[in-house]
C-alpha cells in the first residue's frame, strides 16, 4: 500500500464516487452547531460572526468529502470493491501522527462500546 502515490488515488476518486456532487446542499451548513462550540473551545468569541462558521464549515466538508474521496480510491485500488474500511482511514492519516493516533483511539473505544453493549445484551438474556 505505501508505493500508491496521491496521483493514482486522485486518479480514481472523481470515477469512484461520482454519485457525490460537490456541495450538494448548497446553503445548508452541516456542522454549524458543534463549531460554534468548537472555535469558542478553542478560543474564538462566544458567538463567533456567522461568516467565520460558513468558512469553518467549508474547511471541514472539504476536508471530509477529500478524505472520503482518498479513502474510495484507495479501497478501489485495494481490490475491495469501494467499500471503506477503517484501515484506508489509518492508511490515509498514517504521516499525521496527531490525526492516526487520534483516529486510532476513537476506533478502540468504538470497540469497547460494541463490546459493552453485547456484554449488556447476553446480561438481559440470562435474567
Amino acid at each position: 500500500l505505501s508505493t500508491l502515490s496521491r496521483g493514482a488515488i486522485a486518479a480514481v476518486a472523481p470515477r469512484q464516487l461520482e454519485f457525490v456532487r460537490e456541495r450538494h446542499m448548497p446553503g445548508k451548513r452541516l456542522f454549524a452547531n458543534n463549531l460554534v462550540d468548537m472555535m469558542y473551545g478553542f478560543g474564538d468569541h462566544e458567538n463567533p460572526l456567522k461568516e467565520s462558521i460558513d468558512v469553518m464549515d467549508d474547511i471541514v466538508c472539504d476536508f471530509i468529502t477529500n478524505l472520503s474521496k482518498s479513502m474510495a480510491a484507495l479501497s478501489e485500488k485495494r481490490g475491495k470493491g469501494g467499500k471503506l474500511t477503517t484501515e484506508d482511514l489509518l492508511f490515509l492519516v498514517r504521516k499525521h501522527p496527531k490525526m492516526y493516533y487520534r483516529a486510532k483511539e476513537l476506533l478502540k473505544k468504538l470497540q469497547e462500546i460494541a463490546e459493552a453493549q453485547k456484554t449488556h445484551k447476553d446480561t438481559e438474556k440470562d435474567v
